[in-house]
């Protein structure tokens, strides 16, 4: 361990576990979170328009958090990529460079409090959890917030070893405080403050402070927000912090905002999962730091009342607060993974129920995931539905699959087994207490979870890729429309914001009978995607009969005659009467005609989102012959009309 643990080399080891973490799956993962789409798209629109002060989600003002974040995926973007390229990796990099900070700050101020040893084991663990692999690989703002909270307490512990801090030290503190406030507000000078605050009211001591109270450190952090914030406030006439402060952070103090809620001990019961595979140790480092504070030694008691003052204060915090997101805790994480390095270097004294109640956790976490990882595949592995079956069946083109890939599928099972396996030896070697090759097998078992889930499953789970199906359908748009599919406008009522960042920022949202209508209007080619599972008359038209044929000729006539698109009727939203479904169908068939659709097709999954199957209809308008197309539909209601 002291050979690990020595010089560069701990750095280097540490820093590499870091970037495996993160980057599994970075490079083919598509967008699932929500926020990630909604950062992307905002920072495409920078690079865009060229204005790099307002935070903008296609023409809607993104008021939630501050520009850091940003600015970072703009340096990585055009370095490495470009806008118009829509390469979610690109914009992922800053948040694998947070998460690579986050680890080596843990040890570099880790190595000051607790000794490399100790430092170098938790530091290790941490860098291969769970909840730092996901964010480091997700382009969102908490793996950066992660780094810069985890630097300025990193600057804490150099101050409070007793040793000599100079200047570096004070700059380092200001600027990783100055950087997190301009990555995600708040967030960073809390935790910090509320250590300070909890180590003065438990020792009434802030002597040791010193070094950090320069004068030009305050002024550095300001000046690092400030002239973004004013420029802002200017920009958008006050509406930034109105809508920060008024709109997202203080639904969040007062209920469970976006319905995002969980009771207290929520992320007290996630911890298993998330801080797999370092929760192998996780008993024993919290008996250890208790046991500091009673003993009699001063300096251990020193070190486990400041894990305890920037660990317990965080995470109260994040329980009491209604609003609650796995990833609110993150910033704590550091502090517990070092209690569980400080624990592993002396398991020699943990009681035999505390490595035993851990053991327990860590298999229960190996076991969950075994399970969940090629479960989640077969569930996500294929996007075949009833409603798109019905939809091939009716002339609509469109590619899905009725099973999932076999040899896919065995590279799944086998990834899992190996994580399964991996997760076996940890627990043999722990009750055997084998050392180093303990710590070894814990970190190797937290990067095959993240290669296992991230990087083979999620990757081959087709299912969640609509907006890449829809991307891969537009391809197609310069050979059936004549315009390149880099120019042609789409109109969606599918709107989740991955389609958004992967078609480009003039993709126009809206329910259904918005965007048919805007086709209608409009005297360009278009390309509509219909989501069906938002437009129940869409749903009912095309997945079951819902009428008989002897009904449709005259009723269907009279609807098409009364339903003008952009002008007359407009199709009904609940359609439970045979005559409202054929003015639906009506409708459709009008609409169809008049915007001179040329070609129809499908794109089928799962909504990650909302975990519903989704079948998207997609439509090219003002490009051939709408009647001739409804010959093509293999459709009883449509050949009994013409």
């Amino acid at each position: 361990m002291a050979e690990l643990a020595r010089g560069t080399r701990a750095y280097v080891i540490i820093g590499l576990i870091a970037l495996i973490s993160a980057f599994a799956g970075i490079f083919t993962l598509p967008p699932l979170d929500r926020d990630e789409s909604r950062f992307a798209q905002a920072t495409a629109q920078m690079l865009e328009t060229g204005d790099f002060v307002e935070i903008n989600f296609l023409d809607t003002e993104r008021n939630k958090k501050p520009i850091g974040i940003h600015w970072l995926q703009v340096v990585t973007v055009s370095a490495l990529s470009d806008a118009e390229a829509r390469e979610i990796w690109a914009y992922r990099i800053p948040s694998a460079l947070g998460a690579l900070l986050a680890a080596l700050a843990c040890f570099w101020g880790g190595s000051r409090l607790i000794g490399r040893e100790a430092a170098f084991a938790g530091s290790a663990m941490f860098a291969a959890t769970v909840l730092l692999g996901i964010e480091g690989g997700i382009a969102k703002t908490d793996a950066m917030l992660a780094g810069c909270t985890t630097l300025a307490m990193a600057a804490l512990m150099h101050v409070r070893s007793g040793e000599t801090a100079g200047w570096r030290t004070a700059l380092i503190f200001w600027f990783a405080i100055g950087l997190g406030t301009l990555i995600k507000g708040p967030v960073t000078p809390m935790v910090a403050g509320l250590a300070v605050i909890a180590l003065f009211a438990w020792e009434r001591k802030l002597a040791w402070l010193k070094p950090l109270a320069v004068w030009w450190g305050p002024i550095l952090a300001i000046a690092m927000v400030l002239p973004w914030l004013i420029s802002i406030q200017i920009a958008t006439d006050g509406n930034f912090l109105r809508e920060a402060l008024g709109d997202d952070l203080g639904p969040k103090l007062v209920s469970s905002h976006e319905r995002h809620g969980g009771p207290i001990g929520y992320h007290l019961l996630l911890a298993p999962l998330l801080f797999f595979p370092a929760v192998l140790f996780l008993v024993p480092g919290v008996a250890r730091i208790v046991g500091a504070v009673r003993g009699e030694d001063d300096r251990a008691a020193s070190i486990a009342r400041f894990l305890i003052c920037w660990a317990v204060p965080t995470w109260l915090v994040f329980e009491l607060l209604p609003t609650k997101l796995p990833h609110y805790v993150l910033p704590a994480y550091p502090a517990v993974a070092l209690m569980a390095g400080w624990a592993f270097v002396e398991i020699g004294k943990s009681a035999n129920w505390q490595r035993w109640v851990s053991w327990g956790l860590f298999a229960f976490a190996g076991l969950v995931f075994a399970i969940v990882i090629p479960t989640a595949f077969l569930i996500y592995g294929n996007n075949a539905s009833w409603d798109a079956v019905r939809l091939s069946l009716a002339g609509f083109q469109g590619g899905f699959d009725l099973a999932t890939d076999p040899t896919v599928g065995a590279i799944v099972v086998l990834t899992s087994g190996i994580f399964a396996a991996l997760v076996g030896a940890t627990l043999l070697s722990e009750r055997l207490r084998s050392g180093v090759l303990v710590l070894a097998l814990v970190v190797v078992s937290g990067l095959a979870w993240q290669i296992a889930a991230r990087g083979v499953a999620l990757p081959n789970a087709y299912a969640v890729r609509l907006a890449d199906q829809v991307r891969a359908a537009r391809e197609y748009s310069e050979t059936i429309t004549g315009i390149p599919a880099s120019e042609i406008v789409t109109a969606s009522s599918y709107t989740e914001p991955s389609l958004v960042f992967s078609l480009g920022s003039d993709t126009v949202l809206g329910m259904p009978e918005d965007v048919m209508r805007l086709a209608a209007e409009r005297q360009e080619a278009t390309l509509v995607v219909l989501d069906i599972s938002r437009g129940p008359w869409l749903r009912r038209i095309f997945t079951t009969e819902g009428f008989t044929q002897d009904q449709v000729p005259e009723a269907l006539w009279n609807a098409y005659n009364q339903s003008v698109p952009g002008a007359g009727i407009l199709p009904p939203s609940e359609p439970d009467a045979a005559g409202a479904e054929v003015a639906a169908l009506g409708y459709w068939v009008r609409w169809v005609i008049d915007t001179d659709v040329c070609h129809v097709g499908t794109a089928s999954g799962t909504n990650y989102s909302r975990g519903d199957e989704t079948v998207l209809l997609l439509a090219w308008t003002r490009c051939g012959n709408g009647r001739q197309l409804l010959d093509t539909l293999d459709m009883p209601r449509y050949q009994s009309w013409n």
